[in-house]
Protein backbone atom coordinates (compact mmCIF):
# COMPACT_ATOMS: atom_id res chain seq x y z
CA UNK A 1 0.00 0.00 0.00
CA UNK A 2 2.82 2.38 0.52
CA UNK A 3 2.82 4.05 -2.82
CA UNK A 4 -0.86 4.68 -2.35
CA UNK A 5 0.97 7.83 -0.91
CA UNK A 6 1.06 9.18 -4.65
CA UNK A 7 -2.49 9.15 -5.29
CA UNK A 8 -2.47 10.99 -1.92
CA UNK A 9 0.35 13.38 -2.77
CA UNK A 10 -2.41 13.92 -6.01
CA UNK A 11 -5.24 15.15 -4.12
CA UNK A 12 -2.75 17.39 -1.99
CA UNK A 13 -1.82 18.67 -5.34
CA UNK A 14 -5.39 19.61 -6.01
CA UNK A 15 -6.06 21.21 -3.20
CA UNK A 16 -2.75 23.27 -3.77
CA UNK A 17 -4.18 24.36 -6.87
CA UNK A 18 -7.44 26.61 -5.22
CA UNK A 19 -4.56 28.78 -3.74
CA UNK A 20 -2.17 28.55 -6.23
CA UNK A 21 -4.26 28.91 -9.14
CA UNK A 22 -1.51 27.41 -11.36
CA UNK A 23 -2.74 23.83 -12.05
CA UNK A 24 -4.83 22.28 -14.80
CA UNK A 25 -6.10 19.96 -12.07
CA UNK A 26 -8.10 22.23 -10.64
CA UNK A 27 -11.87 21.12 -11.33
CA UNK A 28 -14.01 20.15 -8.07
CA UNK A 29 -15.00 17.22 -9.60
CA UNK A 30 -11.73 15.98 -10.65
CA UNK A 31 -11.23 16.52 -6.53
CA UNK A 32 -13.96 14.11 -5.43
CA UNK A 33 -13.36 11.67 -7.89
CA UNK A 34 -9.85 11.54 -6.63
CA UNK A 35 -10.51 11.86 -2.93
CA UNK A 36 -13.39 9.03 -3.91
CA UNK A 37 -10.44 6.98 -5.66
CA UNK A 38 -8.25 7.48 -2.64
CA UNK A 39 -10.78 5.29 -0.47
CA UNK A 40 -11.59 2.96 -2.92
CA UNK A 41 -7.45 1.91 -3.54
CA UNK A 42 -7.19 1.91 0.15
CA UNK A 43 -10.15 -0.58 0.65
CA UNK A 44 -8.88 -2.95 -2.29
CA UNK A 45 -12.07 -2.13 -4.52
CA UNK A 46 -10.51 -2.33 -7.50
CA UNK A 47 -13.12 -2.26 -9.91
CA UNK A 48 -14.77 0.94 -8.72
CA UNK A 49 -11.15 2.68 -9.04
CA UNK A 50 -11.20 1.51 -12.75
CA UNK A 51 -14.18 2.79 -13.20
CA UNK A 52 -13.34 6.20 -11.29
CA UNK A 53 -9.76 6.18 -13.74
CA UNK A 54 -12.47 6.10 -16.74
CA UNK A 55 -14.65 9.35 -15.67
CA UNK A 56 -11.06 11.09 -14.86
CA UNK A 57 -9.72 10.68 -18.16
CA UNK A 58 -12.47 12.05 -19.77
CA UNK A 59 -12.44 14.83 -17.99
CA UNK A 60 -8.54 15.53 -18.34
CA UNK A 61 -7.07 13.64 -21.51
CA UNK A 62 -3.83 13.05 -22.08
CA UNK A 63 -2.99 14.41 -18.49
CA UNK A 64 0.03 12.30 -17.12
CA UNK A 65 -2.61 11.70 -13.86
CA UNK A 66 -4.35 8.60 -16.26
CA UNK A 67 -1.43 6.63 -16.38
CA UNK A 68 -0.21 7.11 -13.15
CA UNK A 69 -3.94 6.40 -11.86
CA UNK A 70 -3.59 3.28 -13.83
CA UNK A 71 -0.45 2.50 -12.29
CA UNK A 72 -1.88 2.75 -8.69
CA UNK A 73 -4.82 0.22 -9.91
CA UNK A 74 -2.76 -2.46 -11.01
CA UNK A 75 -0.81 -2.25 -7.91
CA UNK A 76 -3.66 -2.33 -5.25
CA UNK A 77 -4.49 -5.36 -7.67
CA UNK A 78 -1.50 -7.36 -7.57
CA UNK A 79 0.16 -6.28 -4.67
CA UNK A 80 3.08 -7.62 -3.64
CA UNK A 81 3.92 -7.21 -7.25
CA UNK A 82 5.61 -10.34 -8.20
CA UNK A 83 8.80 -9.16 -10.37
CA UNK A 84 8.72 -11.10 -13.10
CA UNK A 85 4.80 -10.71 -14.29
CA UNK A 86 2.78 -9.32 -16.76
CA UNK A 87 1.53 -7.13 -13.57
CA UNK A 88 4.75 -5.70 -13.35
CA UNK A 89 5.47 -4.97 -16.65
CA UNK A 90 1.78 -2.96 -16.88
CA UNK A 91 3.03 -1.33 -13.79
CA UNK A 92 6.48 -0.09 -15.61
CA UNK A 93 4.30 0.87 -18.77
CA UNK A 94 2.11 3.24 -17.43
CA UNK A 95 5.15 4.63 -14.83
CA UNK A 96 6.72 5.30 -18.52
CA UNK A 97 3.81 6.79 -19.64
CA UNK A 98 3.28 8.87 -16.89
CA UNK A 99 6.99 10.16 -17.42
CA UNK A 100 6.42 10.76 -21.10
CA UNK A 101 3.24 12.76 -20.28
CA UNK A 102 4.86 14.77 -17.57
CA UNK A 103 8.22 15.79 -19.28
CA UNK A 104 5.81 16.84 -22.05
CA UNK A 105 4.35 19.12 -20.04
CA UNK A 106 7.93 20.50 -18.67
CA UNK A 107 8.55 21.33 -22.69
CA UNK A 108 5.69 23.98 -22.31
CA UNK A 109 5.96 25.19 -18.62
CA UNK A 110 9.43 24.35 -17.24
CA UNK A 111 8.28 25.34 -13.72
CA UNK A 112 4.49 23.55 -13.76
CA UNK A 113 4.45 21.86 -10.43
CA UNK A 114 1.65 19.48 -11.62
CA UNK A 115 4.27 18.26 -14.19
CA UNK A 116 7.15 18.48 -11.64
CA UNK A 117 5.41 16.83 -9.48
CA UNK A 118 3.94 13.45 -12.07
CA UNK A 119 7.67 13.32 -13.27
CA UNK A 120 8.74 12.80 -9.54
CA UNK A 121 6.59 10.68 -9.44
CA UNK A 122 6.74 8.54 -12.41
CA UNK A 123 11.17 8.28 -12.06
CA UNK A 124 10.49 7.55 -8.15
CA UNK A 125 8.10 4.38 -8.79
CA UNK A 126 9.98 3.13 -11.66
CA UNK A 127 13.07 3.15 -9.33
CA UNK A 128 11.53 1.19 -6.84
CA UNK A 129 9.96 -1.79 -8.97
CA UNK A 130 13.59 -1.99 -10.99
CA UNK A 131 14.67 -2.32 -7.39
CA UNK A 132 12.27 -4.92 -7.08
CA UNK A 133 12.81 -6.75 -10.39
CA UNK A 134 16.65 -6.78 -9.59
CA UNK A 135 17.77 -3.85 -11.81
CA UNK A 136 19.89 -1.81 -9.89
CA UNK A 137 21.46 0.11 -12.04
CA UNK A 138 18.16 1.33 -13.70
CA UNK A 139 16.77 1.53 -10.10
CA UNK A 140 20.14 4.22 -9.65
CA UNK A 141 19.24 6.31 -12.70
CA UNK A 142 15.69 6.48 -12.36
CA UNK A 143 16.40 7.66 -8.15
CA UNK A 144 18.37 10.58 -9.95
CA UNK A 145 15.87 11.61 -12.04
CA UNK A 146 13.31 12.01 -9.53
CA UNK A 147 15.66 13.60 -7.21
CA UNK A 148 15.58 16.99 -8.61
CA UNK A 149 12.32 16.81 -7.96
CA UNK A 150 11.47 15.87 -4.71
CA UNK A 151 14.01 18.72 -3.73
CA UNK A 152 11.47 21.32 -4.45
CA UNK A 153 8.87 19.20 -2.25
CA UNK A 154 11.57 19.74 0.86
CA UNK A 155 11.43 23.39 0.55
CA UNK A 156 7.59 23.41 0.76
CA UNK A 157 7.07 21.52 3.82
CA UNK A 158 6.95 24.42 5.67
CA UNK A 159 3.79 25.74 3.69
CA UNK A 160 2.33 22.59 2.99
CA UNK A 161 2.48 20.02 6.32
CA UNK A 162 1.42 17.27 3.64
CA UNK A 163 5.10 17.48 2.73
CA UNK A 164 6.68 16.51 5.79
CA UNK A 165 5.62 12.95 4.92
CA UNK A 166 7.90 12.83 1.61
CA UNK A 167 10.75 14.75 3.67
CA UNK A 168 11.08 12.51 6.52
CA UNK A 169 10.65 9.73 4.20
CA UNK A 170 14.30 10.74 2.46
CA UNK A 171 15.74 12.14 5.42
CA UNK A 172 15.13 8.64 6.92
CA UNK A 173 15.94 5.88 4.00
CA UNK A 174 18.39 8.17 2.65
CA UNK A 175 20.84 7.14 5.65
CA UNK A 176 18.86 3.74 6.28
CA UNK A 177 18.67 1.82 3.10
CA UNK A 178 22.13 1.72 2.30
CA UNK A 179 23.31 0.38 5.87
CA UNK A 180 20.58 -2.20 5.03
CA UNK A 181 21.95 -2.58 1.58
CA UNK A 182 25.11 -2.26 1.02
CA UNK A 183 24.95 -2.30 -3.23
CA UNK A 184 23.91 1.54 -3.19
CA UNK A 185 26.63 2.39 -1.22
CA UNK A 186 29.02 3.59 -3.65
CA UNK A 187 26.20 5.58 -5.07
CA UNK A 188 24.73 7.85 -2.38
CA UNK A 189 27.09 10.22 -3.31
CA UNK A 190 24.50 11.86 -5.83
CA UNK A 191 22.02 12.27 -2.99
CA UNK A 192 22.24 14.75 -0.01
CA UNK A 193 23.07 13.48 2.96
CA UNK A 194 19.97 12.44 5.25
CA UNK A 195 19.30 12.28 9.16
CA UNK A 196 17.28 9.02 10.48
CA UNK A 197 16.58 11.04 13.59
CA UNK A 198 14.63 13.89 11.96
CA UNK A 199 13.09 11.88 9.21
CA UNK A 200 11.33 9.74 11.87
CA UNK A 201 10.66 13.13 13.64
CA UNK A 202 9.14 14.88 10.49
CA UNK A 203 7.03 10.95 9.19
CA UNK A 204 5.51 11.33 12.69
CA UNK A 205 4.79 15.00 12.23
CA UNK A 206 2.95 14.38 9.31
CA UNK A 207 1.07 11.16 10.93
CA UNK A 208 -0.22 13.36 13.41
CA UNK A 209 -0.90 16.99 11.57
CA UNK A 210 -1.59 16.25 7.82
CA UNK A 211 -4.88 15.45 6.18
CA UNK A 212 -4.26 13.45 2.95
CA UNK A 213 -1.05 11.32 4.24
CA UNK A 214 -1.56 9.78 7.60
CA UNK A 215 -2.19 6.65 7.00
CA UNK A 216 0.80 6.56 4.64
CA UNK A 217 2.69 7.69 7.53
CA UNK A 218 1.03 5.23 9.42
CA UNK A 219 2.23 2.42 7.15
CA UNK A 220 6.10 3.84 7.07
CA UNK A 221 6.12 4.04 10.81
CA UNK A 222 4.73 0.53 11.31
CA UNK A 223 7.38 -0.85 9.00
CA UNK A 224 10.42 1.81 9.82
CA UNK A 225 9.72 0.34 13.94
CA UNK A 226 9.31 -3.25 12.86
CA UNK A 227 11.91 -3.67 10.47
CA UNK A 228 14.69 -1.51 11.06
CA UNK A 229 14.22 0.38 14.77
CA UNK A 230 13.94 -3.39 16.58
CA UNK A 231 10.53 -1.63 18.32
CA UNK A 232 7.54 -3.55 17.33
CA UNK A 233 5.38 -2.29 20.31
CA UNK A 234 5.71 1.35 18.39
CA UNK A 235 5.11 -0.40 15.23
CA UNK A 236 2.07 -2.30 16.87
CA UNK A 237 0.80 0.95 17.76
CA UNK A 238 0.28 2.45 14.37
CA UNK A 239 -0.41 -1.46 12.72
CA UNK A 240 -3.31 -1.67 14.73
CA UNK A 241 -4.95 2.01 13.69
CA UNK A 242 -4.73 0.90 10.16
CA UNK A 243 -5.88 -2.38 10.65
CA UNK A 244 -8.75 -1.01 12.58
CA UNK A 245 -9.63 2.16 9.71
CA UNK A 246 -9.48 -0.58 6.50
CA UNK A 247 -10.71 -3.97 8.03
CA UNK A 248 -10.82 -5.59 4.94
CA UNK A 249 -7.56 -4.16 3.29
CA UNK A 250 -5.62 -7.31 3.14
CA UNK A 251 -1.92 -5.47 3.28
CA UNK A 252 -3.09 -3.63 6.72
CA UNK A 253 -4.08 -7.00 8.40
CA UNK A 254 -0.86 -8.61 7.15
CA UNK A 255 1.31 -5.88 8.96
CA UNK A 256 -0.94 -6.16 11.91
CA UNK A 257 -1.07 -9.58 12.66
CA UNK A 258 3.21 -9.42 12.28
CA UNK A 259 3.63 -6.62 14.53
CA UNK A 260 1.45 -8.25 17.12
CA UNK A 261 3.87 -11.80 17.02
CA UNK A 262 7.02 -9.44 17.41
CA UNK A 263 5.86 -7.57 19.95
CA UNK A 264 4.82 -10.72 21.85
CA UNK A 265 1.03 -10.16 21.40
CA UNK A 266 -0.53 -13.84 20.55
CA UNK A 267 -4.14 -13.28 21.56
CA UNK A 268 -7.46 -12.23 19.58
CA UNK A 269 -5.66 -12.92 15.97
CA UNK A 270 -7.82 -15.63 14.68
CA UNK A 271 -10.05 -13.97 12.57
CA UNK A 272 -7.75 -11.79 10.99
CA UNK A 273 -5.42 -14.92 10.19
CA UNK A 274 -8.60 -16.50 8.80
CA UNK A 275 -9.01 -13.31 6.40
CA UNK A 276 -5.58 -14.45 4.75
CA UNK A 277 -5.82 -17.51 4.58
CA UNK A 278 -9.23 -17.44 2.54
CA UNK A 279 -7.85 -14.98 0.36
CA UNK A 280 -7.74 -15.75 -3.26
CA UNK A 281 -4.17 -14.93 -3.93
CA UNK A 282 -1.25 -17.11 -2.78
CA UNK A 283 1.18 -14.52 -1.07
CA UNK A 284 -1.51 -13.52 1.51
CA UNK A 285 -2.25 -17.35 2.08
CA UNK A 286 1.23 -17.93 2.30
CA UNK A 287 1.48 -15.14 5.16
CA UNK A 288 -1.67 -16.59 6.80
CA UNK A 289 0.03 -19.66 6.73
CA UNK A 290 2.58 -18.84 8.18
CA UNK A 291 1.13 -16.75 11.17
CA UNK A 292 -1.23 -19.56 11.92
CA UNK A 293 2.42 -21.70 12.21
CA UNK A 294 3.35 -19.05 14.87
CA UNK A 295 -0.03 -18.85 16.98
CA UNK A 296 0.31 -22.82 17.03
CA UNK A 297 4.10 -22.79 17.94
CA UNK A 298 3.89 -19.79 20.54
CA UNK A 299 0.60 -19.68 22.03
CA UNK A 300 -0.75 -23.36 21.85
CA UNK A 301 3.31 -24.71 21.98
CA UNK A 302 1.68 -27.64 19.44
CA UNK A 303 4.55 -27.80 17.36
CA UNK A 304 3.36 -30.82 15.12
CA UNK A 305 0.33 -28.82 13.68
CA UNK A 306 2.75 -25.64 13.42
CA UNK A 307 5.17 -27.53 11.47
CA UNK A 308 2.56 -28.69 9.26
CA UNK A 309 1.73 -24.80 8.69
CA UNK A 310 4.98 -23.70 7.67
CA UNK A 311 5.49 -26.44 5.19
CA UNK A 312 2.37 -25.11 3.85
CA UNK A 313 3.22 -21.75 3.52
CA UNK A 314 6.31 -22.67 1.61
CA UNK A 315 3.95 -25.11 -0.84
CA UNK A 316 1.37 -22.03 -1.41
CA UNK A 317 4.15 -19.61 -1.88
CA UNK A 318 6.20 -21.70 -4.54
CA UNK A 319 7.35 -19.47 -7.30
CA UNK A 320 6.88 -16.13 -5.30
CA UNK A 321 9.22 -14.03 -5.91
CA UNK A 322 8.74 -10.52 -4.35
CA UNK A 323 10.51 -9.41 -1.32
CA UNK A 324 7.36 -9.75 0.91
CA UNK A 325 7.01 -13.33 -0.09
CA UNK A 326 11.09 -13.54 0.75
CA UNK A 327 10.13 -11.98 3.94
CA UNK A 328 7.72 -14.74 4.95
CA UNK A 329 9.62 -17.36 3.39
CA UNK A 330 12.10 -16.66 5.94
CA UNK A 331 9.99 -16.52 8.84
CA UNK A 332 8.92 -20.27 7.84
CA UNK A 333 12.11 -21.54 7.33
CA UNK A 334 13.00 -20.29 10.88
CA UNK A 335 9.62 -21.13 12.53
CA UNK A 336 10.77 -25.17 11.13
CA UNK A 337 14.37 -24.60 12.38
CA UNK A 338 12.91 -23.95 16.18
CA UNK A 339 10.67 -27.17 15.91
CA UNK A 340 13.72 -29.00 14.62
CA UNK A 341 15.66 -27.86 17.72
CA UNK A 342 13.12 -28.65 19.80
CA UNK A 343 12.78 -31.96 18.29
CA UNK A 344 16.84 -32.66 18.70
CA UNK A 345 17.41 -32.31 14.96
CA UNK A 346 20.33 -29.85 15.19
CA UNK A 347 22.05 -30.74 11.67
CA UNK A 348 18.15 -30.45 10.67
CA UNK A 349 17.65 -27.29 12.69
CA UNK A 350 21.00 -25.68 11.14
CA UNK A 351 19.95 -26.37 7.55
CA UNK A 352 16.60 -25.40 8.15
CA UNK A 353 18.33 -21.71 9.43
CA UNK A 354 20.60 -21.36 6.23
CA UNK A 355 17.51 -21.44 4.40
CA UNK A 356 16.13 -18.95 6.51
CA UNK A 357 19.25 -16.80 6.05
CA UNK A 358 19.23 -16.81 2.25
CA UNK A 359 15.58 -15.44 2.13
CA UNK A 360 15.81 -13.05 4.97
CA UNK A 361 14.79 -9.46 4.13
CA UNK A 362 14.88 -8.40 7.54
CA UNK A 363 16.92 -8.02 10.45
CA UNK A 364 15.13 -10.04 13.32
CA UNK A 365 15.65 -13.34 10.68
CA UNK A 366 18.85 -12.61 10.61
CA UNK A 367 19.89 -12.25 13.99
CA UNK A 368 18.01 -15.48 14.69
CA UNK A 369 19.48 -17.62 12.38
CA UNK A 370 23.04 -16.47 12.43
CA UNK A 371 23.11 -16.82 16.39
CA UNK A 372 22.26 -20.22 15.85
CA UNK A 373 25.03 -20.50 13.29
CA UNK A 374 27.28 -19.07 14.99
Amino acid sequence: MRTILILLMLNLLVNMSWAQRSLSIEDPEIERLIKENIQHLYNTDVDESKQLNRRIRELLPNHPVNPMLEALTVRAAHHPVEPESEAMEQLKAHLNQTVEKAEAMLEVDSDSPEATFFTMAGYGLLALYENESGNYMTAVSRAKEAYSSLKAGMDMKDDFVEFYFSTGLYNYYREKYPEVHPIYKPFTWFFKSGNKTLGLEQIKKSYQESTFMKAEAADYLTHIYLHYENDPSQALNYARILHENYPDNPYFTASFIDASFMADVYQNLEASINQLLVHNRPYYQMSGRVFQGMLLEKRDKDFVKAEDQYIKSLEVGTGLKSEEAEHYRSIAYTGLARVAHQRQKYTQARQLYEKALASAQYEIVKKEAKAYLN
